[in-house]
């Protein structure tokens, strides 16, 4: 049996966070599943013909000795970076490889522990490094932070600016990589100890989308503009369609779609509605990478379908997947806060009972951001009887088109 290069390997993705806590770069994992069968040039061809310049920054980590040998002596592909372990600087030989491969227009991420670099003056070709701190490291950089009552850090950070990090657990440690201490990003977010400070309240709708809706409704744009803001936060989705279905709205509605939702209620109401969530919104940056990674999962579900899949299927597989995280935000049993909703069956089907036709869809793309585990993804996609390939595939297109940065108004909260 042949196959294709994206039926040979299993990919998965995280993203990584700059300062203003927007996407600015993909780390995306390739494991060979049937090495003899995958070819570097043919996967970089493919990349450089399908990513945008416009998208994320694309970290291509190549899980196979082989396949990064092979990648290194290709043509580059624009705005990518390739990963390589720390161990082949540190080598003569494949040091003269790296060298020639920058030469002909490689970006290198030299993936390290923190440790290993400490006094080091400059990295070997000028790298930026992926680094991974221990719980020591951690612990010195949380202690170089200024307090209110030690404005002086009693310790210097061992934080190296400029690159990026790996195994930040905390928010505190987040804020002082990317506001102190100047690294380039984060690989991954806290999202727990973020949402730890809203463990004794719902989390409330996202300030900057209302902002952006209301500004969008001022500006007379399209419906197709308002849907798109409107789905960056599931919180405001899911108030937006418990709304149509209280009495306050005249008793429940069946609602197909945050379009259908829109259009019922019509924008002057919408504008009025938006007006009285603010009182309870929050304009935490923080929040930004947990909302905009359930984003990423809804639109990577969305891309999963077949293509050509008629558009109120594929509006309802989002809102499926966009709600799928709402009892870590909401601290309600998901079963509860899905029968409040005027939706199909089969969306608490997914999300309650694991079955139905939109369920393999989202286990496919909580699997595809499951990295630890993506030897895993052959058998999930196997028993869903979905190709590696529709699934990798899918995976490419959502983040090729992930443009985090076209959501953020010119004024921003403050970063604090």
């Amino acid at each position: 049996m042949s196959h294709t290069v994206l039926d040979s390997v299993a990919m998965a993705y995280q993203p990584v966070w700059n300062r203003r806590r927007l996407l600015a770069a993909v780390r995306l994992s390739v494991s060979p599943v049937h090495p003899g069968a995958v070819d570097a040039a043919h996967l970089m061809q493919l990349l450089g013909d399908d990513w945008p310049v416009a998208a994320p920054v694309l970290i291509l980590t190549l899980r196979s000795p082989e396949l990064l040998h092979q990648a290194l002596g290709c043509k580059p592909v624009p705005n990518t970076w390739l990963e390589v372990p720390a161990s082949l600087f540190n080598q003569p030989e494949s040091l003269a490889l790296l060298s020639v491969a920058t030469r002909r227009g490689h970006q290198l991420l030299r993936h390290a522990a923190l440790s290993d670099l400490r006094g080091e003056v400059i990295a070997p070709l000028d790298a930026r490094s992926l680094l991974s701190l221990d719980a020591e490291e951690a612990f010195e950089a949380l202690q170089a932070r200024p307090t209110e009552g030690q404005p002086v850090p009693s310790a210097r950070t061992p934080i190296l600016p400029g690159h990026l990090y790996q195994n930040v657990c905390s928010r505190s440690l987040a804020d002082h990589c990317l506001d102190e201490a100047g690294a380039w990003g984060l690989l991954g977010w806290p999202d727990d100890d973020v949402l730890h400070a809203w463990r004794a309240r719902p989390m409330g709708c996202d300030a900057v989308v209302i902002a952006m809706i209301r500004q969008a409704i001022d500006n007379d744009s399209s419906l197709d503009q308002l849907e798109r803001f409107v789905r960056q936060d599931p919180v405001l989705c899911y108030r937006l369609l418990s709304y149509l279905n209280s009495a306050a709205f005249g008793g429940r509605h069946e609602v197909g779609s945050l379009r259908h939702a829109l259009m019922m209620l019509g924008f002057s109401a919408l504008d009025s509605w938006l007006g009285q969530q603010l009182a309870g919104s929050d304009s935490d940056s923080a929040l930004h990478p947990v909302r905009y990674a359930q984003v990423m999962r809804s639109r990577l579900a969305q891309h999963l379908l077949e293509s050509g899949s008629e558009e109120a299927l594929r509006a309802e597989v989002y809102t499926t997947a966009l709600f799928a995280q709402l009892d870590r935000l909401l601290h309600q049993p998901l079963a509860a806060l899905l029968g409040r909703l005027p939706l199909s069956g089969r969306v608490a089907d997914a999300l309650v009972r694991h079955s139905g036709p939109y369920f393999p869809l989202l286990d496919i793309a909580r699997a595809q951001g499951d990295v630890e585990h993506l030897h895993l993804l052959p058998g999930i996609c196997e028993q869903h009887e979905m190709s590696l390939e529709q699934a990798n595939r899918a995976l490419l297109r959502m983040l090729s088109t992930s443009r985090d940065h076209g959501l953020v108004p010119a004024k921003q909260p403050s970063q604090g």
